[in-house]
């Protein structure tokens, strides 16, 4: 792939996504002790990749450096001290990072220059984004209230990320299986609210996309 650069930068946040995405059902096979630090791990890794491939200006470096320096301290209170909160701050830490990335992401991706590959894979890692954003709000919501699914019991949130993760995209993508679903008032606003998004985003890229593409013609 080369050394980080504006042709290349999403491509290592594409690649870093899925590394998460591929390794948390693996990790939920592991003992309880290992899963939680595999995916620490793993998320630590897509946030230090995110601040050496995205130059998106001090203010996002000042944000990655902070998440990550939150992250290792809730890994050390965790494993030293049993710190209770430990879960909620660990998912907070995560969901600011996913949006963050989202949002900056989207902006460069459809708003501005001309599209090329580096941004259709920009377009493709902010798809997987907007999935965990919804996987971690899921999570969030099973902290505070463990029966807000049917066909998914409350566990500690590195054994659940799986399962939310695979409920998130299920739902992003409108496929609805059935086999998980949302059964209390802010689970059921999460997930249609998820739907709409998937729904608007995939019509954004589109006209994005055919945009620039009539604005080369008329050129």
């Amino acid at each position: 792939m080369g050394r980080f650069n504006q042709e290349n930068n999403f491509l290592y946040l594409l690649a870093s996504l899925l590394v998460l995405l591929f390794v948390s059902p693996l990790a939920a096979s592991l003992p309880p002790s290992f899963s939680y630090w595999v995916l620490k791990a793993v998320t630590l890794g897509t946030i230090i990749v995110s601040y050496l491939s995205l130059n998106f200006g001090p203010l996002w470096r000042k944000l990655n450096l902070s998440l990550l320096a939150i992250l290792i301290i809730s890994s050390v209170a965790n494993s030293t001290l049993g710190w209770a909160p430990v879960p909620l701050l660990d998912l907070s830490v995560t969901l600011v990072f996913f949006v963050a990335a989202a949002l900056s992401a989207a902006q460069r991706v459809l708003l501005k220059g001309e599209v090329d590959g580096n941004k259709i894979v920009g377009a493709i890692a902010v798809y997987i984004l907007l999935g965990l954003i919804w996987s971690t709000l899921y999570l969030i919501v099973l902290e505070f209230s463990p029966t807000a699914f049917n066909g998914m019991e409350y566990q500690l949130w590195e054994d659940n990320f799986s399962h939310t993760t695979y409920f998130s995209y299920v739902t992003l993508t409108t496929l609805g299986y059935g086999d998980i679903s949302p059964a209390e008032p802010l689970s059921r606003v999460l997930v249609y609210t998820e739907a709409m998004v998937g729904t608007f985003y995939m019509a954004v890229v589109i006209a994005s996309l055919i945009g620039a593409r009539s604005g080369k013609k008329t050129h």
